[in-house]
């Protein structure tokens, strides 16, 4: 299956680990093999998730067999929660990348989470108006951002489910910040030259975030 990488600068949901050990509590424990599906798109929003341990990959599949990769989140992400407040269907599939335990939420119990804890609402609230902020941010880079200014913010999203060290080759990166192959390596000498990024065989380890994070709009 061929793997095809876009760019998702969407912030994760943030929960104090107290409020994820309350959703914990309430909801319901499930237990995905590693490439078992838990979601497909179209799928009703009827509720969202809670990961507790692994990965899950955020992706599409089209007629070819092709995966597209939008995201994957780990311990402590939310996922699914932007088609339950919108009430619309999930608009993409979720596959676990490891064994994964997860917590469903349904929508009686999210209703009684958010009557007994406000600071549930206040952070779902949060997180729903940074995304909103984020995904035009997102629209601007893609528009009119700079090859550097498309890598440096790939790197930075990448980076914050990398166990240190980011796996991913010249190929994956290239094809996820849509230029070529042979202007992705350069780019990533020329970081790598400015003590950003440390490359080795199939992974890039960043430096120095700071600078990363000066390459992206402000």
């Amino acid at each position: 299956m061929l793997n095809i990488y876009h760019l998702d600068l969407t912030p994760r949901t943030e929960l104090s680990a107290e409020m994820a050990a309350v959703l914990s509590k309430a909801g319901q424990r499930r237990r995905f093999a590693e490439g078992s599906w838990v979601q497909q798109r179209g799928d009703d929003g009827d509720g969202f998730w809670l990961i507790e341990s692994g990965k899950i990959a955020m992706c599409r599949h089209g007629a070819e067999g092709e995966q597209t990769i939008f995201a994957v989140r780990g311990s402590g992400d939310l996922f699914g929660e932007l088609a339950y407040f919108a009430r619309t269907q999930r608009q993409v599939d979720a596959i676990a990348r490891a064994d994964s335990t997860l917590v469903w939420l349904d929508n009686r119990t999210i209703r009684d989470l958010l009557a007994r804890e406000p600071a549930l609402a206040t952070s779902l609230l949060a997180s729903l108006a940074n995304q909103l902020r984020t995904a035009l941010d997102r629209i601007d880079i893609a528009r009119h951002g700079k090859a550097e200014t498309r890598l440096a913010a790939a790197l930075l999203d990448m980076a914050q489910n990398a166990d240190g060290a980011i796996n991913c080759t010249q190929q994956e990166l290239s094809d996820f910040i849509g230029v070529s192959r042979v202007r992705t390596g350069a780019l990533l000498s020329q970081f790598a030259k400015s003590g950003i990024v440390s490359l080795g065989y199939g992974q890039i380890e960043i430096i120095d975030m700071p600078a990363l994070q000066q390459l992206l709009p402000d």
